[in-house]
């Protein structure tokens, strides 16, 4: 549990700092969405397809090795839709982005990963 709340901070911790970057130099988040949509699945898909061997080696227990790998890939594509909203949300009410998107990101992050692995490993092993 905490590898998959690790890569999903990471993962979100990434993709705050362009969306920060791009909002304070004027970009809009429209362009940007897509394009990091894509690269937090993307690092989710990669991390979770690695890690899916080697948890089978490990543990051999195919439904751990799944739930993990799964969680890894909704964790980081999760983390991602956070960390553009919350500096978006910051600056639509007239704050700076990156004043307290980090901290908040963070918790929501963590709390998000941790909910989507329980219930992915509980959808998995029913």
């Amino acid at each position: 549990m905490p590898g998959v709340v690790y890569m999903a901070d990471a993962v979100g911790t990434q993709t705050e700092a362009v969306v920060i970057r791009g909002l304070s130099v004027g970009v809009t988040l429209r362009p940007i969405v897509a394009r990091e949509l894509l690269t937090g699945f993307t690092i989710g898909l990669a991390i979770g397809g690695a890690f899916f061997p080697f948890a089978l080696l490990a543990w051999g227990d195919a439904q751990v090795a799944a739930a993990v790998a799964v969680s890894l890939v909704a964790s980081c594509s999760i983390a991602t839709v956070v960390a553009m909203a919350l500096p978006w949300m910051f600056q639509r009410l007239g704050s700076d982005p990156a004043f307290g998107s980090g901290p908040l990101a963070t918790v929501i992050q963590d709390l998000l990963s941790i909910a989507v692995y329980l219930a992915l490993a509980t959808l998995i092993a029913t």
